[in-house]
């Protein structure tokens, strides 16, 4: 009978990686099947498992080898995490019939072994010429009884011994003696736990997402001038803030890491422990965790806090809700809410905390007590916005960096720093973002080494050149209860400022709905009386600020979805994503269909049958800057952000009369037709250097075979 396995599942299970089966699949090596139902890709698990044993990594436990593996260094996030993949699979196989929770303690157990082990210059997993396999799992399980012990309270009894099997024990040890974590620069035990909680754990019963190193790093950085005394972090999970503050040798007394789960609380200290902490604390409390009476013995102690706390949950304890400003006669709170008041009351006069928190809390409209709360007790610093992709592949959540001084003494802010990440070094499924250059040389794709050198600049008084990643606000002119005292970064935007105060003083300005209409004609082609092929222009066929656009036959039937029909003259304006500033004239001779995420637009006309205004001049001007300080902060989603139509038609926008629209008309075919030009001559310099390359090849040729003909 046959077991068929998916290709992911066959490559976990011989440790190799899925490429490396393709591969094998091409060259004939190891021929992959076809599942008789979908047609995918699968392995028979009976035919990997003679592969399997010539492995060493699963070789059968058996007499130890005198010969030992070669040593490799694991310093980067992906040797180590391939590292801790290979654990896990191992354990999985090997002790398939234990829980989840199981394999990430011993998991955790033995990479705590490996490198306290490291640390004092013994490696327990390494071989002994003639030891028994039987002789060799005592030695590894007595090592880690005798360094769990060594740790103190750091480490609860019910973790004091390392219970995975011994065929398992002997098949890790393979594994980590060919390892050596000496020089590695980061959270090792988090990437642990990122790895075996990936696509394991339900988000909405845990909320216990790791925050990605490079967060971390930036954070620590961030706050690296407020970091002294004790430092703490409310909501530690693995302690990455706190290991990150002793890999960055911040001055500090001690720290302090706070913990619902006694599961994360041994690991956190194990972290820090490894990492070379001598003086700190992992309080685990029970009874709502930081949010419950336990922490409040810290009240008023702690000098700077660093933390992303859980703020995707509510807590619904009526009797811990009452013990909030922010909780009081409510059913329910979000937690990251609740935790902002708590680490107030934690922190010392003067104190400085950086919170990454839900970006809601800092623009919507049921939240406006908690900034009404922030902003009587806290000086505002700086707000960071992250991308929504920053904690993919886990969750899909907008989210910003507060950074805030507890103040004793409603503050009165001057200078806030703004700054927005479009970048943070990660991409969505969790890899490192990684870019390069010409020499080979390769760094992270990320804004956030140019965000923490403007927040110097602003640190040291001096002022700082807005950009569109960075920007200063004075809140004292910007806050308002007329705002609902919005201080997220789209709305405190400079264009949305500069947009504002234009239309206070130009009172002629229209609103887009007297200019035009909405042709909101919907079809679904692949169901609708249309021809076999359209012409379709979707969200990748316009350009972004450009307003060139293409029209792509299409064949009907593979638009299954809704779209809107255009016709000639009509202007598309994207609502999804419009900070990318998707809008187009659609010049084509034959109307089409645009992607139902467009608004299609048709130009209203005058008595005389002349339009309103020039459709040119209104798509044009619907990319300007002028409009997106309009609408940037109306923007609303997480992962798909959108405009409400009923928001872009309020948009205001100039309408002077003819002449002066044909007058701005011809100034802004002229700056096309050198934009044309200019570009003619990139394409023609070009092409021309690419003929002087293929010709030099020539060339060469002809001149070796001259000079050698004439040297014989």
């Amino acid at each position: 009978m046959l077991s068929l396995i998916t290709v992911a599942e066959a490559a976990s299970y011989l440790g190799i990686s899925k490429a490396t089966l393709r591969n094998w699949d091409r060259e004939g090596k190891l021929k992959a099947r076809r599942h008789p139902l979908n047609g995918y890709r699968v392995y028979d698990l009976e035919d990997l498992r003679p592969l399997r044993s010539q492995f060493i990594l699963f070789a059968e436990v058996g007499p130890l080898s005198e010969v030992r593996p070669k040593q490799q260094a694991a310093t980067d996030v992906r040797s180590v995490k391939r590292a801790v993949a290979k654990l896990h699979a191992v354990l999985r196989d090997v002790d398939g019939n234990t829980s989840l929770l199981h394999r990430f303690d011993e998991l955790t157990k033995l990479l705590f072994l490996k490198l306290t082990a490291e640390k004092s210059g013994e490696d327990p997993f390494s071989q002994r010429a003639g030891e028994s396999v039987a002789d060799y799992v005592v030695r590894v399980r007595t090592a880690y009884s005798t360094h769990a012990l060594a740790a103190g309270a750091l480490i609860p009894a019910n973790f004091l011994t390392l219970n995975a099997t011994d065929d398992a024990v002997r098949q890790c040890g393979i594994v980590l003696e060919s390892l050596s974590f000496r020089d590695a620069s980061f959270d090792v035990t988090g990437l642990a736990y990122e790895e075996v909680i990936r696509g394991t754990f339900d988000k909405s019963d845990h909320q216990q997402f790791f925050t990605p190193h490079q967060v971390v790093t930036f954070v620590v950085q961030l706050m690296k001038p407020f970091i002294k005394g004790t430092v703490g972090d409310p909501a530690c999970g693995t302690a990455g803030f706190l290991a990150e503050i002793l890999r960055s040798e911040c001055q500090h007394d001690r720290l302090v890491g706070f913990e619902i789960d006694d599961r994360l609380g041994w690991v956190a200290g194990i972290n820090l422990l490894l990492h070379g902490g001598h003086k700190f604390d992992i309080k685990v409390f029970g009874n709502g965790g930081t949010l419950g009476e336990g922490a409040k013995t810290y009240q008023g102690r702690l000098d700077a806090i660093l933390t992303n706390p859980p703020f995707g949950s509510d807590l619904s304890d009526s009797q811990l809700l009452e013990t909030f400003a922010l909780g009081r006669g409510r059913t329910s709170r979000r937690r990251g809410i609740l935790f902002l008041e708590r680490c107030w009351e934690l922190l010392k006069p003067g104190g400085v905390i950086a919170i990454i928190i839900d970006e809601g809390v800092l623009s919507q409209s049921t939240t406006e007590d908690v900034r009404t709360f922030l902003l009587a007790r806290f000086e505002v610093l700086a707000v960071i916005s992250l991308p929504d992709s920053t904690f993919m592949p886990y969750a899909t959540v907008s989210s910003s960096i507060l950074v805030l001084r507890k103040s004793e003494e409603p503050p009165s802010n001057s200078r806030v720093f703004y700054a927005r990440a479009e970048n943070v070094g990660r991409k969505p499924n969790g890899d490192d973002d990684v870019s390069y250059d010409a020499t080979g040389g390769s760094k992270l794709r990320s804004d956030l080494p140019t965000v923490l050198h403007a927040w110097g600049t602003f640190l040291a008084g001096r002022p700082t050149a807005p950009t569109e990643l960075v920007f200063e606000v004075d809140f004292s002119r910007t806050v308002s209860g007329s705002s609902g005292h919005r201080i997220d970064v789209r709305f405190q935007n400079p264009a949305r400022q500069r947009s504002s105060q234009i239309l206070d003083t130009h009172a002629s300005l229209v609103p887009l709905s007297e200019l035009c209409f909405e042709r909101n004609e919907a079809v679904t082609p692949a169901e609708a009386s249309v021809d076999p092929i359209i012409l379709y222009t979707g969200l990748a066929d316009i350009e972004s600020r450009t307003g060139i656009a293409r029209q792509v036959p299409t064949p009907a039937a593979s638009l299954k979805s809704a779209v809107k029909r255009y016709e000639p003259g009509d202007v598309i304006f994207a609502k999804m994503r419009p900070n990318l500033r998707k809008v187009a004239h659609m010049s084509f001779e034959e109307g089409g269909f645009a992607s139902s995420e467009c608004a299609v637009l048709a130009v209203r006309r005058a008595p005389d049958g002349t339009p309103v205004i020039e459709p040119e001049l209104l798509a044009a001007l619907l990319r300007s800057d002028l409009v997106y300080g309009q609408i940037g902060h109306l923007v609303s989603g997480i992962g798909r952000p959108r405009l409400n139509v009923t928001d872009l038609r309020q948009v205001r926008l100039p309408a002077p009369g003819s002449d002066i629209q044909r007058r701005a008309k011809q100034e802004f075919d002229t700056m096309l037709r050198m934009v044309g030009e200019l570009r003619a001559k990139v394409d023609a310099l070009e092409a021309e250097a690419n003929e002087l390359q293929l010709r030099s090849v020539e060339v060469v040729a002809q001149r070796l075979l001259e000079d050698a003909a004439n040297e014989t």
